[in-house]
């Protein structure tokens, strides 16, 4: 019945239409703020009643356009996204869009937003079904040029390291995600390149390498190290054995001549889809390229027993099976 209700009245509007007898207007009646104080009261009630998880992901979604521009003290809706914060799971996701839209249209100072959304980078988000939901929040979240370049930096290195596990529909979703940030944050491109001007420093790198300074277990994203760090696991990625991940990996190593990916382009993708596009949609539709196969079929798999056309001798290549069924002494 809220979510029923009209949109929030500006503060000029003019009250003409009521579900009351004319002669029970009064003062308050007539004033936008005692309405908004009136729904603030209501949606306080439900907030703070005993709900299930689908209900409380239900008001989450509709928090930013439904719920908080009826408040005026914004600050009580805190303790209610803390709360589903804390439950995890996409339902932590809501709740800090919830806090974002605080943040930036009510000027609500939380300085726990951005280390709650690194947290929440772990090795099942791009596993998840709510992942295209994910990118799109972090694609906000992340848009500001004011953000530090040690912070953009450590989502960036996060994300590419979670790639190397990651399924090859978040992959490309990843890979252009993560060059949008660069062209926002030229500060970051350091993980690209960084020119090495000691020559007793470049010599020992070049004969013995070096470890990665990223450190994955600190929480806070601003004392990470990753933009000291590179991207080498995107480099990996450029070996992937999906062809469609390998090309869009390289754009990484390529100049970055393009203004931007459209993040839409990439965030609907599935593994069938992507399949489906290299066999062609129908049965007539030949492939795109002709797959180079090269095996050999063995003669036998589990047993050694010997076929009549070999002439009692075991000419069949060799399987790995055999030699696991094999339980003689």
């Amino acid at each position: 019945m809220l979510t029923a209700c009209d949109s929030v009245p500006e503060p000029q509007h003019e009250f003409k239409n009521f579900y009351a007898n004319s002669g029970d207007k009064n003062k308050n009646l007539m004033s936008v703020n005692s309405h908004k104080k009136r729904a603030q009261e209501a949606w306080l009630a439900v907030l703070r009643n005993k709900i299930s998880d689908s209900q409380r992901k239900g008001l989450l979604r509709i928090m930013s356009h439904t719920i908080a521009p009826w408040f005026s003290r914004s600050e009580l809706l805190m303790d209610f996204l803390t709360d589903s914060y804390n439950v995890g799971g996409a339902m932590s996701l809501l709740a800090l869009s919830g806090l974002f839209y605080l943040i930036q249209e009510k000027n609500l100072d939380y300085p726990q937003f951005y280390p709650k959304l690194y947290s929440l980078l772990d090795k099942d988000v791009l596993h998840s079904k709510h992942r295209s939901r994910f990118f799109r929040l972090m694609n906000t979240f992340l848009a500001s040029t004011h953000l530090p370049a040690t912070l953009v930096a450590s989502f960036i290195k996060r994300l590419s390291r979670l790639a190397l596990n990651a399924p090859p529909t978040a992959i490309v979703a990843i890979v252009p995600w993560i060059y949008n940030l660069f062209k926002n944050h030229p500060l970051t491109t350091f993980m690209l390149h960084r020119e090495i001007r000691d020559p007793e420093w470049k010599a020992e790198l070049e004969a013995e390498g070096m470890e990665d300074p990223f450190d994955p277990d600190e929480p806070d994203p601003t004392l990470t190290d990753a933009i000291e760090s590179s991207l080498w696991e995107i480099e990996t990625l450029q070996s992937h054995y999906h062809p469609n991940v390998a090309a869009i990996a390289r754009i990484i190593s390529e100049q970055f001549t393009k203004p931007g990916y459209n993040l839409e382009d990439f965030l609907d993708y599935t593994y069938q889809g992507m399949l489906l596009a290299e066999l062609g949609a129908d049965d007539n539709k030949p492939l795109k390229k002709t797959p180079v196969v090269e095996y050999q079929i063995p003669k036998r798999i589990f047993t050694d027993r010997k076929l009549d056309e070999d002439g009692g001798v075991d000419t069949g290549p060799g399987s790995l099976m055999r030699n696991l069924w094999d339980f003689s002494p």
